[in-house]
């Protein structure tokens, strides 16, 4: 472990874009130098700043920041008032990889005018078993790549498939912080951002107020209660209209979602002499009712049977018989891309055939389905947690023995708790030793899974960095918009730079005494 050359920097930045823009070499010309060094990049000031102020005599609190107490300057050159202090940001976008530490240190020509610049470090990730939500189900972190869609969260709050601009991936020794409970279970490293809210408590015996959502490092939120994390998905989908073209035949939309809810539970589908053929079994008096109910809606001609319903359709077959055997069935992936109203109908369907509606679990031998139910019951709004049950030897249903050597899983629906709180109790610290996995997203928010439970997380770190400076002189201060201010070190080399300090003739090289900062 080491500190990054300047070949390092540039490969990063050209190949990899960690900075953004990137300036190859050291500006100087009459400006607080900026670009690349030997042994770091010097980043410079955007021109918006936020300066403290004493006009509303507001008081800092770290715990309840009052934003009166600073106000808001854009400008090519921002004066800092006396013993005052302001945040900025850099002009540069950091994308920094996950095995990368950083260090931020304030440039020369401004420390020796007393003005200190100080940077919340940016640094790397969720376990090895962790999985994410993408646009073909569930994938272990591990085996996403770049360009995969995966369920991210925009700027308004909605979800969305969003492109995985670069994944992260490095060995890890350490501890990984635990947060668990009945709907939570996240395994990452200390500096991994999580999605929470906070609830304030203003007085006793009173419901309170709530945050907005933020990120916070796992290892901040240790701890800590009155903390919610998110498993609530704000799912939008794309709607099909009120029928739906089925291999050039029209059906109703709601009514085929509910036929294709009860397929997957209970229906097979075979060629034999008269055709297409389509089952759905049914035992129970309510099933039966159900299906028939559907399959009139539908518009087909059916049968009834002493074990439930049968039918002919070529349409319908070439959509329901790809989807496998009862150990292999899955859910389409445009009917997953519906609006919440519509996926209640598949919902519907599948709760009336394999599921209870008493318990509200979804029972299946297919995993890939158990996997799409799920996603199903997030985007209709509700909450899901997947388990794998003890085997079952044999189900009976009015008579008749079903047996199956499958693993069975089972979907929980919840309708409420979709903010369960975070519980510091049963947080815990495990010993880890291993590979951890995260990826970038453009709206840095992803839909996690571990152990069949889900819940939003950030990602890793990316994005322009704020900084602090202070004005330890009493005397007014200038800082320069656009110019360089601080010096960040990425560390982790074990080679020598192309060009040193000293090559360069560096202009505080070789000084005996004090010297004053000089361009």
């Amino acid at each position: 472990m080491g500190l990054k050359p300047d070949h390092w920097i540039r490969k990063m930045a050209l190949e990899q874009k960690m900075i953004e823009p990137f300036v190859d070499g050291q500006v100087r010309n009459g400006v607080i130098s900026y670009g690349v060094s030997s042994y770091g990049y010097d980043i410079r000031v955007a021109d918006e700043f936020m300066i403290f102020t004493n006009v509303h005599s507001a008081i800092v609190d770290p715990k309840h920041f009052d934003t009166k107490s600073m106000f808001e300057f854009k400008g090519d050159v921002c004066i800092i008032p006396p013993n005052s202090f302001a945040l900025a940001r850099t002009v540069e976008y950091f994308r920094i990889p996950r095995k990368v530490l950083t260090v931020c240190l304030g440039k020369s020509t401004y420390a020796r005018c007393g003005i200190i610049v100080n940077v919340t470090p940016f640094e790397p990730c969720f376990s090895d078993d962790t999985e994410i939500l993408t646009k073909q189900g569930w994938k272990l972190v591990r085996d996403v790549q770049v360009g995969d869609q995966v369920l991210g969260m925009g700027a308004c709050g909605c979800a969305e498939w969003q492109p995985v601009q670069k994944k992260q991936e490095y060995p890890y020794e350490g501890e990984l912080i635990h947060f668990g409970g009945k709907s939570i279970d996240l395994l990452v490293t200390p500096e991994h951002k999580l999605l929470v809210r906070k609830r304030i408590i203003e007085r006793k015996n009173t419901k309170g107020r709530y945050t907005n959502w933020f990120t916070v490092p796992a290892g901040e939120l240790r701890g800590k209660y009155n903390y919610e994390m998110l498993r609530g998905v704000n799912w939008m989908g794309t709607d099909v209209g009120d029928q739906v073209v089925l291999n050039g035949q029209l059906f109703p939309a709601d009514a085929f979602l509910e036929f294709l809810g009860l397929y997957l539970g209970d229906g097979s589908s075979y060629m034999n002499k008269g055709g297409y053929l389509i089952k759905i079994a049914a035992f129970k008096n309510r099933e039966i009712k159900i299906v028939a109910d559907v399959l009139t809606r539908l518009g087909v001609q059916y049968n009834r049977s002493d074990r439930g319903y049968q039918f002919y359709s070529k349409a319908l077959y070439q959509v329901v018989n790809p989807l496998g055997h009862s150990h292999e069935k899955y859910i389409p992936d445009w009917v997953k891309e519906l609006p919440p109203a519509r996926l209640e109908r598949l919902l519907f369907g599948l709760m009336n055939s394999d599921g209870n509606n008493e318990t509200e679990t979804y029972t299946t031998i297919s995993k890939r389905l158990a996997d799409d139910v799920q996603e199903v019951m997030f985007k209709a709004g509700y909450a899901a947690i997947v388990r794998v049950a003890k085997p079952e030897s044999a189900r009976e249903y009015n008579g008749h023995i079903f047996r199956s050597n499958y693993p069975i899983y089972k979907v929980r629906l919840g309708r409420s708790h979709l903010s369960p709180k975070v519980n510091p109790k049963i947080e815990k610290e495990i010993p880890y030793e291993g590979m951890v996995y995260d990826v970038t997203v453009p709206g840095h928010l992803i839909f996690v899974r571990r152990n069949g439970k889900a819940v939003w997380s950030g990602n890793c770190w990316e994005g322009y960095v704020t900084l602090e400076i202070s004005n330890t002189t009493p005397l007014p201060a200038k800082i320069y918009a656009n110019e360089g201010l601080a010096q960040v070190l990425f560390f982790e080399a074990d080679e020598e730079c192309e060009i040193s300090y000293a090559d360069k003739k560096g202009k505080y090289q070789k000084q005996q005494s004090i010297v004053l900062p000089k361009l």
